[in-house]
């Protein structure tokens, strides 16, 4: 499966290269979190900077396709209370996971244009390879999860461009839906494997160029 949406998602990256009518790059904030299926563990909102660069083709005055390939990163930040002999906390550690992952979409977006603008809606495929994790407590997380090499998925977006002359400006708002678990503990806890799965929310703000 996961083969199929990255071959067909370099397909789709390769005709928006030959069709391009819009160039752009986009950039801001991703908000990551982490949700584990045997306790908590990097729930709390990890927020970083996304770069992604992408073109807009096959353009129709209701809807177009929309591309994109970039940098994100997942994970999410926590607390560890150390306790003494007498089970009494005595300190809190942060934590703080983050995995680094090049990011592959495509999504249809339907438009609703006024003047020399557009309101939009789209979804589509994406995939997220991983390339490297840093995190401040490398024996806690690194060496006792296995993560996933590549986690395909789905992007739901939505946004407002405005083109003065031949640049594009916009803001763009989208939820990344995994299919897969971002990984799993190497060992089993009570008889089942500890599992992760990742949350994005991007909030990215839109520069273009009209062929």
């Amino acid at each position: 499966m996961k083969k199929v949406i990255i071959c067909l998602l370099l397909t789709l990256l390769n005709l928006s290269l030959l069709s391009s009518q819009v160039i752009k790059i986009e950039n801001g904030l991703s908000i990551s979190s982490i949700n584990s299926t045997k306790f908590n563990l990097l729930n709390d909102n990890l927020y970083t900077y996304s770069l992604l660069l992408g073109c807009d083709y096959l353009e129709h005055r209701y809807f177009y396709l929309s591309s994109g390939i970039g940098y994100i990163q997942k994970g999410g930040t926590d607390n560890i209370i150390q306790l003494d002999e007498n089970t009494h906390p005595v300190n809190t550690i942060p934590i703080k996971g983050k995995w680094d992952y090049l990011h592959l979409n495509t999504s249809l977006r339907i438009r609703y244009p006024f003047e020399k603008s557009h309101l939009y809606l789209g979804a589509g495929l994406k995939a997220d390879v991983l390339t490297s994790s840093t995190d401040n407590n490398k024996s806690y997380l690194s060496e006792g999860y296995k993560m996933a090499s590549i986690i395909p998925g789905m992007k739901i977006e939505m946004g407002i461009n405005r083109e003065v002359k031949r640049l594009v400006i916009g803001v763009n708002a989208s939820y990344l839906i995994d299919f897969k678990d971002a990984g799993k503990c190497i060992l089993p806890i009570d008889g089942a494997h500890n599992k992760l799965r990742a949350s994005n929310t991007l909030l990215l703000f839109t520069l273009g160029y009209r062929l």
